[in-house]
Formats: structure tokens, sequence, C-alpha cells
């Protein structure tokens, strides 16, 4: 009975260990994703949409709200340049981050553009974060933004 008890107690430490280290490293994570945004709202609103384009895969891509796709580093380049050449400040929040593995993330997220002329929007989106060479980088996105 002691035995069975003690088996039961080490149990609940070691999952609760486990919950707490998924729970910091989903807080790791959202915090690195949060500084690639910071760092992407003032590339893009400057006019710069490379630092942007190096936050995605190659083979990334992109659903946008009309059904069609941006697909490849290659597309998101003409795509990027467009968005940044109007000065918009987009404002992302990450709401849910999910670590789906070590080098997969699921976040879930609203965002807010600001045009320069003062109108607002505001979306929704999903985006899949890949590990790649020791950086996070989006490999597909899925937003609801009419930029």
């Amino acid at each position: 009975m002691k035995l069975t008890l003690l088996f039961i107690l080490c149990s609940g430490m070691i999952l609760s260990s486990r919950n707490a280290k998924a729970q910091n490293s989903n807080d790791d994570v959202k915090q690195i994703i949060i500084k690639k945004y910071e760092k992407m709202r003032t590339t893009i609103k400057s006019g710069d949409p490379n630092y942007v384009l190096n936050m995605h895969t190659k083979d990334a891509i992109l659903f946008l709200p009309n059904g069609k796709e941006v697909v490849g580093i290659t597309a998101l380049k003409p795509f990027y340049e467009k968005v940044a050449s109007t000065g918009v400040d987009i404002k992302s929040n990450p709401t849910t981050i999910e670590l789906l593995s070590k080098d997969v993330i699921l976040e879930v997220g609203t965002f807010t553009s600001t045009s320069k002329t003062g109108i607002q929007n505001s979306a929704k989106y999903i985006n899949i974060w890949k590990r790649v060479e020791g950086d996070w980088k989006i490999v597909k996105a899925i937003d609801q933004a009419k930029l």
C-alpha cells in the first residue's frame, strides 16, 4: 500500500514537472516570436520587406483570405514589397503558442494594421513555424488580412 502511494506521488511530481517544462518552452518561443514581430513591424513600416521575407522558409506558403496562395519565397517577395511600400504599421499579437515538437510551433494570433492615413484593419491568423538551422521561420501562414 505504501509503495503504491509512493508511486502515485512520484508520478504526479514527474507529470507536473513535465507540464511546467512544456509551459516554459512555450513561453520561451513566444518571446522569440514577439521579438521577431517587433522587428518586422519597424522594418515593414519603414518600407523594407527583407526582414519579413527572411522570417519565412524558402518553400513557405501564405494562404490569403480570397482563397489564393502565395507559394515560395520568390512569390512572397513582390507580395511583401508591395505591403512594405504602403508604409503600413502591422502589430501582431500571438495569443496561443504551442510547441508541437522541438522543431515545430503552432501559433494563433490577431493583428492590427494601420495605414498611413490612419485606417485600421484587424484580422486573425494561424502560423506554423519550423526551426531551420537554429532559427524559427514561418512555413505556413493563414490570415484574414485585407491590407
